[in-house]
């Protein structure tokens, strides 16, 4: 039977499919209860100011305990029982990995992932202009279940701060480049240091935590041939959701969201002010003036004064300041 007329079959068949979600749902209750991951879940939820080496001390210990064995031959038999069951697990996937995220907290994220020679191979081949370095502003523990006698490079940069500013922002630097065996485990601090697999025999099967606790609010982005700065992105999910509703608010004409857009100019992190500052300014340009100005004298990051003003000067040189419009309404 070819799979077409096997999936039709199934589609045609209520009680294959119930028996399909109940083997998923079984799985669930399985893994969710399993004592490592309420343990780990309720230690989390315990710490009330959690340290980031607390948080890496709690991965490692997930990684020493972990089933992995017994989770990988329980996925396998079920698919074998069941081509149409699916892994309950969200899938992790990039142009050089898959993998399962196999436990999720605001403070941990653990992962299995699989770096394919083929996808390693895919990208330097297919490869069209330059590459990067990318330092992710977050912490990950990695253990090497399986290494493929992989050639790893090992980078460092200027550490990514709160007040993080492009002009110096610097070069990286390559540490050291060499071979990791099965087992290995190290800890890369996204702040400052990153790695690139530069080459491999064989596939790679690893574990990976993330921890969030202590992160950088930016990802750095460095040139791989010349090694200068050349993009920073946001690490901070919430802030990306909040430029996300203000683009879509802005894209819709809804005039009626400036008070709302106006208070999101209180983020902390001075790329959301400035995102917010562009919206508000194609939303409603004289509205958007006095924060504008407000924003060119006071803002507590040099880069966002330094943009509002030539915003200022190119579409505004004849409005006053903030000070000289109070003056005038005294």
């Amino acid at each position: 039977m070819i799979a077409g007329e096997s999936l039709a079959a199934w589609l045609a068949d209520r009680a294959g499919q119930q028996q399909t979600r109940a083997g998923v749902e079984a799985f669930v209750r399985e893994w969710n209860g399993e004592r490592i991951l309420g343990e780990l879940h309720a230690e989390l939820t315990g710490l009330a100011d959690p340290r980031r080496d607390q948080v890496i001390d709690l991965a490692r210990r997930m990684f020493d305990r972990i089933p992995l064995p017994e989770l990988m031959q329980a996925l396998i038999a079920r698919c074998r029982s069941d081509p149409f069951f699916l892994p309950p697990l969200h899938p992790l996937t990039s142009e050089v990995h898959s993998g399962l995220l196999l436990f999720h907290h605001a403070e941990l994220s653990v992962g299995l992932g699989v770096t394919g020679l083929d996808m390693l191979a895919a990208k330097k081949a297919f490869r069209r202009g330059g590459a990067s370095i990318a330092f992710t502003g977050v912490s990950n523990l990695f253990r090497y279940v399986k290494a493929g006698d992989a050639l790893v490079s090992f980078w460092e940069s200027p550490r990514i701060a709160q007040g993080f500013r492009a002009e110096q922002a610097g070069q990286c630097r390559l540490v050291e480049r060499r071979r990791i065996a099965d087992g290995e485990e190290f800890l890369v601090d996204g702040r400052s240091q990153s790695f690139v697999v530069e080459h491999a025999t064989g596939d790679i099967v690893y574990l990976q935590a993330t921890i969030q606790t202590g992160a950088a609010p930016l990802t750095v982005e460095y040139d791989s041939d010349t090694h200068v700065f050349i993009n920073a992105t946001s690490t901070d999910e919430e802030s990306s959701r909040v430029q996300m509703m203000a683009t879509l608010l802005r894209e819709m004409d809804r005039g009626e969201a400036v008070p709302v857009l106006r208070e999101l100019l209180k983020s902390p992190h001075f790329y959301t002010r400035w995102h917010i500052m562009r919206e508000l300014l194609a939303l409603d340009a004289e509205a958007a003036l006095p924060d504008l100005q407000r924003l060119a004298e006071k803002d507590p990051h040099p880069e966002v004064r330094a943009a509002a003003r030539q915003t200022l000067d190119l579409f505004f040189h004849d409005e006053p300041t903030v000070e000289e419009a109070q003056a005038c309404h005294a």
